[in-house]
């Protein structure tokens, strides 16, 4: 019999990915005791899982029900101004420490990613393929922050899933910084790391103000 830590984890883990995909939409109730028979589980595995999606700002919590957070251009900018701020200095502090085994890793998801996969399998290999840069920095606070940072904006990316297209222009990006890394340039892929997401916040904010805009692939 699962333990109750094991219950909610998994129960996170799927309610997690519900609400990151849209399939649990933003002002939608979850209560305890809703959750709990969902997943079969008793309601202190069902609490847990909401404080903890309640504590990365997936969802609000009251006394007894959780309700789907919702999205907004406002908070779209904060989270990609933090972005900016905090990954191209973990970049920095990351790239000394990148070896042979986080470079072919790299190699092998940007194949991944250039194979035409589903979106929400190309969001997936794109954020083990950074991943594998930001875990190399020792830096246990900057990482925690920018992995609760790139689940919220991927939030955003999944709830405009239908924007992804060609993307041939973040191949060329994603290219760009593994050479970088490859080549041991701190300096190189955090510039190339805040121009990646820069670009990312203008294409999202232009897809959220709906303003007319030429065919263009979808962000990291």
């Amino acid at each position: 019999m699962p333990t109750v830590d094991t219950a909610a984890a998994r129960v996170t883990g799927s309610l997690r990915q519900r609400v990151l995909t849209g399939e649990l939409k933003p002002g939608e109730p979850l209560s305890q005791s809703r959750v709990a028979a969902e997943y079969g589980v008793s309601r202190i595995p069902a609490r847990d899982a909401l404080q903890t999606l309640a504590a990365e700002g997936l969802v609000d919590l009251g006394a007894f029900t959780a309700v789907v957070r919702g999205t907004s251009i406002a908070e779209l900018q904060e989270l990609y101004e933090l972005r900016e701020a905090v990954e191209p200095l973990l970049t920095r502090l990351a790239v000394p420490n990148v070896g042979r085994a986080e470079i072919a890793m790299m190699t092998s998801l940007l194949d991944e990613m250039a194979s035409h996969p589903s979106a929400i399998d190309w969001l997936s290999a794109n954020a083990r393929f950074h991943a594998l840069i930001y875990m190399r920095a020792d830096r246990v606070r900057m990482i925690e922050l920018t992995t609760q940072l790139r689940r919220l904006t991927d939030r955003y990316l999944y709830l405009h899933v239908d924007m992804f297209g060609d993307t041939g222009r973040l191949d060329v990006e994603h290219r760009l910084i593994l050479e970088a890394a490859k080549a041991g340039d701190p300096a190189e892929v955090a510039e190339l790391t805040r121009r990646h997401i820069a670009a990312s916040h203008d294409f999202l904010l232009r897809h959220m103000l709906r303003e007319p805009a030429p065919q263009e692939p979808a962000p990291r």
